[in-house]
């Protein structure tokens, strides 16, 4: 319990933050914000009160990460002595991480339809190139197209949940590394709806490892390691959606005949999906020391489905394969979501 109200409010982050609008809001017992808007200064956040009021306060936060990931949480303090406080609710609002259970669920839905759209468009060229195959399966890369461009609407969205519904937070989202990544996927996306119409694959193939690049830019950093999440996230990216796109352009093509050839592309696919995954769990579990928490649940689950899809892969189950697939990319949206522990 405090004698007087503090001149400010001072939150020290273990990584840089950007303010996701206000970044801080402090309640004063009769239920007014107090706070000017938060200053950042690298891990420091600072916003200045000017309230005298004794009683209960209720303090929240709100910022983006250096990856673009969203985190909130509240707090409250005393001065003088205890009272009500209109806003006290805010304390106890569930969270999973530090992030709210409908934004986590938002994020993980924005980025399965996200890496199912990269699927059925960047995989299913690869395994026309692959297979030499002349004649495009339109329909599955029309429908990756759909989902890359649907994607982005969710991914906001799912950002407003994860933070709070307000134009100031609306207009600081698009304004942050999040917004610039959301619309260079966008227009990625449109970019490749306007270079399907050209005969060579190549430039489809380009646009696919930008945006796998981007999606590494927004994935969870290695501490003291810059760039180190980010090029191994696009490596799980590039893997992970061939892997996926091919088997599902090899249960849907009526023409193939090169079983061999099919195999050993998914067998390069799922090694760079699956190198590329351990290295990642290994860094963000502290070689695998971290494990009792909801990131390394989920990472142990996806372990599981993955061997699901390699035994359908043994059986010689292709549309069991790609069902599992669908598993595994969902899986792995909600590791993206969740914060890990190292």
């Amino acid at each position: 319990m405090l004698n007087s109200v503090p001149g400010s409010i001072t939150l020290l982050f273990t990584e840089q933050v950007t303010p996701a609008g206000a970044g801080i809001k402090v309640f004063s017992p009769s239920g007014n914000q107090v706070a000017l808007p938060a200053v950042a200064a690298g891990s420091v956040l600072v916003a200045a009160l000017h309230s005298t009021e004794p009683g209960s306060y209720v303090v929240t936060w709100q910022v983006f990460a250096a990856d673009t990931h969203p985190s909130r949480g509240a707090f409250g303090f005393e001065v003088g002595h205890s009272t009500t406080n209109p806003y006290s609710g805010l304390l106890n609002a569930t969270q999973l991480g530090t992030t709210s259970p409908l934004g986590v669920a938002l994020q993980a839905f924005g980025r399965w339809v996200h890496f199912v759209g990269f699927s059925l468009v960047f995989g299913v060229v690869a395994y026309q190139v692959a297979m030499r195959r002349k004649e495009r399966l339109k329909r599955l890369i029309g429908a990756g197209v759909v989902l890359l461009i649907t994607a982005e609407p969710i991914g906001l969205l799912a950002q407003l949940a994860s933070l709070s519904f307000d134009g100031d937070t609306a207009v600081a989202i698009l304004s942050s590394g999040f917004g610039r990544l959301l619309a260079l996927r966008l227009g990625a996306a449109l970019l490749v709806w306007v270079v399907l119409s050209l005969e060579s694959p190549w430039p489809v193939l380009g646009i696919g490892a930008v945006m796998a690049a981007l999606d590494g830019a927004s994935a969870h950093a290695v501490p003291g390691f810059a760039g180190v999440g980010a090029a191994l996230t696009a490596a799980h990216v590039i893997g992970l959606g061939l892997w996926v796109g091919g088997v599902a352009a090899y249960v849907f093509d009526q023409r193939r005949t090169d079983a061999l050839g099919f195999g050993r592309y998914a067998a390069i696919t799922f090694s760079v999906a699956a190198i590329s995954g351990l290295v990642l769990a290994v860094v963000h579990t502290n070689l695998f020391t971290a494990l009792a928490n909801d990131y390394a649940y989920v990472l142990m689950l996806k372990v599981l489905i993955v061997g699901g899809a390699l035994a359908a892969v043994l059986l010689r189950r292709h549309r069991v394969e790609l069902g599992v697939m669908a598993a595994i990319l969902g899986v792995a949206t909600i590791l993206a979501a969740l914060p890990p522990p190292s």
